[in-house]
């Protein structure tokens, strides 16, 4: 029996030291609610869950993007549609004015009717915008976090040299042509860009559920750890009560 060295005593407050962190390291987790809630906990899983962090947020911007995307698209469209109902109100003026025989007292009138309409057509283009773009020009939207192939471009020009001198049947029918020509480039490009919303949004919560496996912390599994080591903790101090009593019994040698 010895009493400069006891050995239990030592062997209990170390194993006292260790189950104190590994308690103290579940309770960290469990109250944040993060399996890696610093770099010394997984310094490999941190790096991946931070990438995985910034390729979500990249594409939940990405999503929105698409999202803004869609509503030029459809500014485009309310302004396209109304602008076809104009030229088709011209065409319907141009077709009674053409006939001279019982509309000739008219033609004036009918005439300065095409010309007002005319202007209201190259207003509503003209004020056609987003934030103070045109929504009827070449439109490029990021549409992903990659570098390259990333981009959706939908390209709905229409420009106010398409609208001018509609003022013969033939002319009409080429505006209305071209107007019908770019709904169908608009609706086109509103399909692409909602079917990439969509895509967008499941990619993202597919990401963010592979991040959750490697940051969040598993709180049942966890809370079973915490328990174990609170036990193993309070266990290794009964067993330094107990070391320390032991080296007592060498009084009991000398008495």
């Amino acid at each position: 029996m010895r009493i400069n060295t006891n050995v239990g005593a030592i062997t209990a407050t170390r194993n006292i030291f260790a189950n104190n962190m590994a308690t103290e390291n579940s309770m960290r987790k469990l109250s944040s609610g993060l399996k890696i809630s610093r770099a010394a906990d997984d310094a490999a899983g941190l790096s991946i869950a931070n990438k995985l962090r910034t390729q979500s947020r990249s594409l939940t911007q990405a999503s929105s993007n698409a999202e803004q995307g869609t509503a030029m698209l459809n500014i485009a469209e309310g302004a396209a549609s109304t602008i076809q109902k104009i030229i088709e109100r011209q065409k319907e003026l141009i077709t009674q004015r053409s006939s001279t025989g019982n509309n000739s007292t008219v033609t004036g009138t009918l005439g300065a009717e095409i010309v007002t309409l005319q202007v209201e057509a190259d207003r509503i283009l003209a004020d056609a915008d987003f934030q103070g773009a045109s929504v009827f020009a070449s439109l490029t939207f990021q549409v992903s976090d990659a570098a390259t192939n990333g981009t959706v471009t939908v390209n709905a020009g229409l420009t106010l040299s398409a609208l001018t001198a509609t003022s013969t049947l033939a002319n009409a029918d080429t505006a209305l042509d071209t107007v019908n020509s770019t709904l169908a480039t608009i609706g086109a490009g509103q399909n692409v860009l909602d079917y990439t919303v969509q895509n967008l949004k499941a990619s993202v919560v597919n990401v963010r559920a592979a991040e959750s496996v490697l940051r969040d912390v598993d709180m049942a599994e966890e809370m079973a750890t915490f328990t174990k080591n609170n036990i193993l903790k309070q266990a290794a101090q009964a067993m330094l009560s107990q070391a320390n009593q032991g080296s007592q019994s060498v009084l009991q040698l000398l008495q």
